[in-house]
């Protein structure tokens, strides 16, 4: 490699530092909540309806906002609206912590998807676009989502302690200052200097409505990306709803719940720093079927066990399924996406992302008035195998012979 390639390179993987920083702080405020946000909007209603109801609105707001500005940012860059985003983070907890009844808190969740929006499908394109020309794409990605569980596994440990000893407001208030600190880190690097990522190939061209999705319909990677990760997603939106009161009903307290998710985060600390490695080494294609048989084996238990040790004992299999997942699939969405169509793909990542999510605590909300937290996990946990089976067939017949 040349002297002026190891120099670039080297500026290169100092900008995705900063903005794994940024990324992970980000991603550390949200997990504050984890454990305690179902229970908080129980505080509101008892309405199981309604509670569902409330994270399928944020979800549909979600997917808006991410498919527009995820087309805006191709257009005009990612900084300003990674900016703005991260000063909306440090407003929405604070007026979660203010609701008086579920309505408001539906109504806070739209400055919360644009927040969440900006800081994550944009930040995720603009950490894509620095890595595209970078080797080690997937141990990069592994270490920066290992840092994260670790920071994650605290703040869910965190966000449990703090909600049993000052109530169920206290984490919402830390979350809006670390988003603070993210925000002075952002306005501080990405307003001082063009980076990188600034300069992907904009793409002013006229797009149709549906542009996305035909060109993710068109790249048989994206479509087998696209089915793993919509029962991924299912399951994501489920399970900051379901799990809780799962533990919950087992131990009657909150730490409990905290001390889970804070072991699963640990686990996945400790497998994100051999997991990117080894979607450098087989491609991301297999290790996503490995990702899916892991997740849906562990959580079949998960739905079926009586026991807090064996729920523990499982949780923590299923999060090496998640430190499996994350890295496979932002090698293959770097590799796969064209720059110029990042920003617009990732947000249609997020759209189909979020109809599922949206789908899925609204049903799981119904069936709560017939059915226990379990049996509806287990109908859920099923949907890993189906995509674990149609995406087999998808690299037998169109990817076997890729090598990324």
């Amino acid at each position: 490699m040349s002297a002026s390639k190891q120099t670039q390179e080297k500026k290169v993987l100092r900008e995705f530092l900063i903005g794994a920083v940024i990324f992970s702080l980000i991603t550390t405020a949200g997990y504050l909540i984890a454990p305690i946000e179902v229970r908080f909007i129980k505080t509101l209603t008892n309405n199981p309806s309604l509670i569902g109801a409330t994270f399928g609105v944020g979800s549909i707001a979600l997917a808006f906002f991410s498919i527009w500005i995820g087309r805006l940012s191709d257009k005009f860059g990612r900084d300003n609206f990674i900016l703005w985003g991260c000063v909306a983070s440090i407003i929405f907890p604070l007026l979660y912590a203010s609701t008086y009844n579920v309505y408001q808190y539906m109504g806070v969740k739209f400055i919360w998807a644009f927040a969440s929006a900006s800081t994550g499908p944009i930040l995720i394109a603009y950490l894509q676009d620095l890595l595209k020309n970078i080797k080690k794409q997937g141990q990069y990605i592994g270490i920066m989502y290992s840092v994260q569980s670790l920071l994650g596994a605290i703040a869910q440990f965190a966000g449990g302690y703090l909600s049993d000893r000052s109530g169920l407001a206290a984490p919402y208030f830390l979350m809006s200052i670390i988003f603070l600190l993210a925000a002075i880190l952002s306005f501080s690097t990405l307003r001082s200097k063009k980076s990188s990522a600034t300069h992907h190939d904009k793409d002013f061209s006229p797009r149709d409505f549906f542009f996305g999705i035909k060109y993710i319909l068109k790249k048989p990677a994206l479509v087998f990306y696209t089915l793993i990760n919509a029962a991924f997603g299912i399951n994501w939106g489920i399970k900051i709803m379901l799990w809780p009161l799962i533990i919950f009903s087992f131990t009657g307290k909150d730490l409990s719940t905290g001390a889970i998710f804070a072991t699963m985060g640990f686990v996945a600390f400790v497998a994100l720093f051999f997991t990117g490695k080894f979607v450098d080494k087989v491609g991301p294609f297999k290790v996503g079927l490995v990702s899916a048989f892991v997740l849906g084996s562990s959580g079949m238990f998960l739905a079926t066990t009586d026991s807090l040790s064996m729920f523990w004992f499982f949780a923590a299999i299923f999060a090496i399924g998640e430190a499996l997942n994350g890295p496979y699939q932002a090698v293959l969405l770097t590799n796969y996406v064209n720059s110029k169509y990042r920003g617009e793909i990732l947000g249609i990542d997020s759209v189909l992302d979020k109809l599922f999510q949206t789908i899925a605590p609204f049903l799981a909300g119904f069936l709560l008035h017939i059915m226990t937290p379990q049996k509806i996990l287990l109908i859920f946990i099923s949907f890993f195998w189906i995509a674990l089976f149609c995406g087999y067939f998808i690299y037998n017949k169109e990817l076997k012979h890729l090598k990324s």
